[in-house]
């Protein structure tokens, strides 16, 4: 049989590709710039348009302490030929980077919330990642840091094998921390006005359970104008519907016992014009189920006539905000 020449390049071509095709689907199972054996931070995937990832986001309960895992990634399909070891900083410089490129308004997390044992990781041999661990301290947190968009910027410093990645060297952790109360939810219940009985309650509504302190929450009602008026307590007033001036409840556990152990006043508690307080119903069980994620609570709206009404409530949570 007459072999022809042609073909039989033409097949040891198709064999050598095939074979080199092979060498590159493993080598790029993690690439940065089309090249294995990068060091890099793991960040959703960005394109060259863009100046940095975007962040990472976790949110933290309330705890005494909490660690923000930062994850150190070797590319390639093999893991590492010999120990790595890597040093990474903390940068303030990139949460402003992030800024400019996102139209963000993160704030650099203050070095009073949080700490690091060491900037040091290890990739041992035959591995392909490490962890920086970062401790932040919930307890630390003020009011005002609970209102705040605080993230941490991280950058690759050094590393003692391998090149330091391009495109995800540095990257943004945004942080929140949540109390266990945080969330959104159904209001049922009943309002019972002292003052004038064609006042009474508009049930179910929904309102938000927004983060002031480890164990105080604020409730922002959203059911009526949209939610532009959170601080706002929507009642139908015989025919019609309105609302007390100067009066929103804060809610007050103890997170040892979930306990519902005080209300107070959004607008103060007294100082305000209309000069209203809130005061929480002590005979009642007043109390958070976390089986359930349901709050039971009982309490009144004081004016300096007296208790102007009572309210009797069930909060359901339906999903996190």
């Amino acid at each position: 049989m007459k072999i022809n020449k042609k073909s039989l390049l033409g097949v040891a071509a198709v064999a050598l590709s095939m074979t080199l095709w092979g060498c590159v689907k493993e080598k790029g199972v993690f690439e940065d710039g089309g090249s294995s054996g990068i060091v890099q931070l793991v960040l959703p995937a960005r394109t060259s348009s863009t100046a940095i990832a975007r962040a990472v986001t976790t949110v933290f309960e309330a705890l005494d302490v909490v660690t923000l895992p930062v994850k150190v990634q070797l590319t390639g399909a093999q893991g590492a030929t010999e120990e790595l070891k890597l040093t990474l900083k903390i940068n303030d410089g990139s949460v402003e980077k992030y800024n400019l490129a996102w139209q963000s308004k993160y704030e650099a997390l203050p070095t009073r919330l949080y700490a690091v044992d060491t900037y040091d990781v290890i990739i041992p041999k035959g591995a392909k990642e490490a962890i920086l661990n970062i401790k932040i301290y919930p307890p630390r947190f003020t009011a005002i840091d609970f209102t705040k968009s605080y993230a941490l910027g991280v950058q690759i410093q050094s590393a003692t094998g391998g090149k330091i990645s391009g495109n995800y060297a540095e990257g943004v952790y945004a942080v929140s921390i949540k109390n266990k109360y945080d969330g959104i939810y159904e209001v049922t219940g009943t309002y019972q006005d002292y003052v004038n009985a064609a006042f009474t309650g508009i049930y179910p509504q929904t309102a938000n359970l927004v983060t002031l302190t480890g164990n105080t929450s604020e409730i922002n009602y959203t059911t009526f104008n949209n939610g532009s008026s959170p601080h706002s307590y929507y009642f139908n007033a015989g025919g019609s519907n309105s609302y007390f001036g100067n009066w929103s409840p804060i809610f007050t556990f103890d997170n040892a016992t979930n306990k519902v152990t005080g209300v107070a006043n959004y607008y103060g508690q007294g100082t305000n014009s209309s000069g209203r307080y809130g005061e929480i119903d002590n005979t009642a069980n007043n109390y958070y189920d976390p089986a359930t994620k349901t709050i039971h609570v009982t309490y009144y709206l004081v004016q300096p006539s007296g208790r102007r009404g009572k309210f009797t409530e069930i909060y359901t949570f339906k999903k996190t905000r």
